[in-house]
Order: structure tokens, then sequence, then C-alpha cells
């Protein structure tokens, strides 16, 4: 069951992918990325009432840790959806892959943990992968850096969520997963609401339809608030080293999705980029649970 939840929050978040890449044009990112959000809070804060009155003074203690957590997670979707105007999403998918990775950086600025010389090789071989994935496998790109600016910003959005899984566990475990979810989420969505506001006034409306609203309601249900519970229920059942694995799949099914209903292309610079960053991310999550396993006992069996 546990590996059935992660596989099903992988393939949630890669079909949210394509659906945002193919509503891109009528669906503006920020206004779209507010009401999924506001959604989520809805459906969390009937479950969760009684226990913000109970847990006032933690929240309060903690309240500037919620905010940027929900700037992280909550921004980061919005700039993630906002760089599907400029790339692909095969293309967004493919980086998007290279996360598990990337969260090395904010992990070594943020508590200093030391990166060993395999882990090294493996950030180097993902970031490779990204290069590639970005040039479109023309290394010429880097020297006239006529970059496609979608794919630098899915870069920051991985980013951003990197910083947030890096900082997620100094939350206190006494406020409870889903109150804690609930607060990100309203911080997040209420640091959000300016933009959505600028969005609005000074470039696109959001459109009130039915795909309009199919929309919010899967990104707000399945997604936001549903693929969040799968992943933490197989993280906490698998582990998170097993669990960090599985994000490898979003590509996978990203690329089939895209390639049937959005009719995109996969190219050989695709398929060499991931290969780089499917190697480094092995190399990184194999040496980060050899660095976590408990030392050989020096007890003689009895």
């Amino acid at each position: 069951m546990a590996y059935l939840f992660a596989t099903t929050a992988t393939f949630l978040w890669a079909l949210s992918t394509v659906i945002g890449r193919g509503i891109h044009e009528e669906i503006p990112a920020f206004g779209l990325s507010f009401w999924r959000w506001f959604l989520a809070v809805l459906i969390f804060q009937p479950l969760v009432w009684r226990e913000l009155f109970l847990k006032r003074d933690l929240i309060k203690a903690n309240i500037k840790l919620i905010w940027m957590l929900g700037i992280l997670q909550v921004g980061s979707s919005a700039v993630f959806l906002f760089s599907l105007n400029f790339t692909t999403a095969i293309n967004a998918s493919l980086i998007n892959a290279s996360q598990p990775v990337l969260t090395v950086i904010p992990a070594w600025l943020l508590t200093r943990d030391k990166i060993n010389p395999a882990q090294g090789v493996g950030f180097l071989l993902a970031l490779t992968g990204v290069t590639i994935m970005i040039t479109r496998g023309d290394m010429q790109v880097l020297t006239t850096l006529d970059f496609n600016i979608g794919d630098l910003i899915v870069v920051l959005a991985i980013l951003g969520w990197s910083f947030y899984a890096t900082l997620l566990h100094r939350l206190p475990k006494e406020l409870g997963l889903t109150t804690s979810l609930f607060l990100i989420y309203f911080m997040g969505t209420a640091s959000l609401l300016p933009f959505y506001i600028i969005e609005t006034v000074y470039f696109r409306t959001f459109p009130i339809s039915g795909t309009s609203i199919g929309v919010i309601l899967f990104l707000g249900i399945p997604v936001s608030a549903g693929a969040v519970s799968f992943w933490t229920a197989g993280v906490r059942a698998i582990g998170p080293t097993r669990a960090a694995i599985f994000t490898s799949l979003i590509p996978v099914f990203a690329v089939v999705l895209a390639i049937i209903f959005l009719d995109e292309q996969f190219y050989t610079f695709h398929l060499t980029g991931a290969a780089f960053v499917a190697v480094g991310m092995m190399l990184v999550i194999k040496m980060a649970r050899k660095k976590t396993a408990p030392p050989p006992s020096t007890k003689k069996a009895r």
C-alpha cells in the first residue's frame, strides 16, 4: 500500500504538470494557483479548527517559519505553473526529477550537512543532466546565454521546493500533520493574493468557465490535498530515502501523458539529460542511506 500511495502521488503530480501546460493559454498561472490552494485550505479547515485554538501558543511561536514554508510551497507551485507558459510539460517534468539531488544545496546551506565525494559526483551528474535539457543538447547556448526562460523558472521553483523540504522538519511534531499543512497552505495562499491581484489588474483575469472550475477542483482536491496525503503516508511507511526514488516516476508519467494529450515530442537530449539525472539521484540517495544507517554492533552474538 505504501508503494501504491507513493506511485499515486507521483502520477497526480505528473498529470497536474500536463494539465497546467494544456490550459496555460486559457487560465492564468497565479489565479489558478490561488484558487487551487484556497480550495485545499477550505478542505482542511473543518479538520483542524479545534486544534488551531488548542495550539495557538505553539502556532504563534512558529508563525515566521510557517509563513516561510507557505511561501516556499505555494509560491513554488505558482512559479512552476507560470513556467509552463514558456516551456513544455516534458522538459518541466524532466528537470523536476532533479529535485531530490538539488535538495543537497539548501541542506548544505542551512544545516551544513556534509557532502561526501560520491554525493558530490551525483550532484554534478544531475546538474549536467539538467543543463543538457535546458540547452536542448546544444552547448553553444551556454556561450550565447540564449536560454529558454521557462526552463530557468522551473529550476527556480525546484529550488524553492528543495528549501521547503529542508526546513519542514523544523516544525514541532506537536502541531500535527494536518494542522501544519493547513497553516502552510493558508499562509502561502494569503501571500499569493497580491500577485493574483496584480495579474488580474495588469495582465489577465481569471475566467469563470466549466474548464477553469474543473481544473481548480482537480488541482485543489486530488493534487493539493490528496497527493500530499498519499505521499506523506508512503514516506511514513517506507522512509524518505526509499520514497525519494519514486519521484523519478514523475517524468515517466508526464512524458507519456504529454505525448498522448499534448502531441509533444520526446528528443534524444531529453533521454540523455534524464539518464544523467537518474544516475546522479541514485548516487546521492545511496550515499545518504549509508550515512543514516546505524553502525554495526560490536557485541558478540550469544
